[in-house]
């Protein structure tokens, strides 16, 4: 199969390139192959990498298989491998326990919902729920059960985030700032992100019914839907282009994902619709480029772009690093850096109304300037200065 322009990762780490060594799929892994190139290894930094990047699922199955015959990785790291994978599969089965529960009470209210990532996405693209990490429950409802959804949470013991209450509440901006309101059951520690769309208010998407009507069950329960294969391979590449892809996990979703059946025209009409084409070929880049992932001719052809191209190699800085992005950048160069790769990503439209966005209130500047409810409207001429203090005060610290 053909592949796409090289990317330049001679900036990665030796820990980092003998991790994407493992994770490839395109060649057979020679053990002493893969003994030689571990010599070299820092197997801290690659233990670093396996938990930031959460590709240890993968892994440590992986590293058990190759140490079979001959046992070469250290001791300590085989055992904190096992542990975090014994952790996360029982983190998992804990949330496939929430999620059925959940998914029952939503069906009884008559509330269609598709399970988004989660068991669901685990088991559906590793064969097994403990083949993935998630630390929340992604649920998508039509608009129109949005009330009957929330009561349902409510019920069953869920509360409400706290910023999600206090920014909607006073702003009436949920809509503008975000796609989703966080649930959370205080007792079981379980996170849900009820949706009302699958991404941001700025990208054009499917509605629900169309959605629904493209649904397939999951295997994990005959009552449990998810999306279908193409939407869900179109979901999973904006979501990590709006996280420039920092972690592998979501990049390793996308070639377990180029490995299904996909309706390739469906995929190319879904990317138009929603402007988005270059972002599905610059995902494709990624995964070919650092997991070998196998192009049929209709993925290769989307990769023939060089701004896609020129993307995927601007995500090899966020790739190549333990770099944090929510819920703001730690260090000023990133917060450039992605703010530049953010806009870079979006239509002239999307920016405009990305810009707008922005310029809406948020908590952030009542806690800069405490304002009485009858004067919340001067937040709206003041946001430009008050987010310039922001930014002063946060240098000065």
């Amino acid at each position: 199969m053909n592949r796409p322009t090289a990317l330049d990762i001679s900036t990665f780490s030796n820990e980092m390139k003998f991790m994407l060594k493992l994770l490839r799929t395109d060649l057979p892994l020679e053990a002493d192959e893969i003994i030689r190139h571990s010599r070299d290894i820092d197997w801290n930094s690659f233990l670093r990498f396996a938990v930031y990047h959460e590709t240890f699922p993968v892994l440590y199955p992986l590293l058990v298989e190759l140490n079979e015959e001959q046992s070469w990785t250290p001791e300590f790291i085989m055992n904190r491998l096992k542990t975090l994978y014994v952790r996360n599969t029982m983190e998992m089965l804990h949330l496939r326990g929430e999620l059925e529960r959940v998914n029952k009470l939503l069906a009884d209210k008559g509330v269609r919902s598709l399970i988004l990532k989660g068991p669901v996405l685990a088991d559906m693209l590793y064969g097994d729920i403990s083949g993935r990490t998630s630390g929340d429950l992604d649920i998508l409802v039509s608009k129109k059960d949005w009330d009957n959804s929330v009561l349902v949470l409510l019920e069953a013991g869920y509360v409400r985030g706290e910023q999600y209450e206090v920014d909607g509440e006073v702003f009436k901006n949920t809509e503008r700032k975000t796609h989703h309101i966080s649930y959370v059951h205080p007792t079981k520690n379980v996170e849900i992100e009820l949706h009302w769309s699958l991404n941001p208010d700025t990208v054009i998407e499917p509605s629900f019914d169309d959605l629904w009507s493209r649904r397939q069950k999951s295997t994990l329960s005959k009552l449990i839907y998810t999306l279908g294969n193409e939407d869900m391979f179109v979901y999973l590449i904006l979501h990590g282009t709006r996280h420039a892809w920092t972690s592998l996990r979501w990049l390793l979703d996308i070639d377990r994902m180029l490995s299904r059946f996909l309706n390739w025209n469906r995929v190319r009409q879904l990317f138009e619709e929603s402007k988005s084409t270059v972002l599905g070929g610059k995902a494709i880049i990624l995964a070919s480029n650092l997991l070998g992932s196998l192009l049929p001719e209709e993925a290769y052809a989307m990769t023939q772009n060089q701004k896609a191209h020129r993307l995927a190699q601007t995500v090899t800085l966020f790739i190549r690093e333990e770099v944090i992005l929510y819920p703001k950048p730690a260090k000023k160069e990133i917060a450039v850096a992605y703010n530049r790769y953010l806009l870079s990503t979006m239509t002239p439209k999307q920016k405009l109304l990305y810009v707008t966005n922005k310029l809406y209130p948020s908590t952030k500047d009542m806690m800069v300037l405490p304002l009485p409810k009858s004067l919340h409207f001067l937040y709206f001429p003041l946001r430009p200065f008050l987010w310039f203090w922001r930014q002063v005060k946060r240098q000065t610290i």
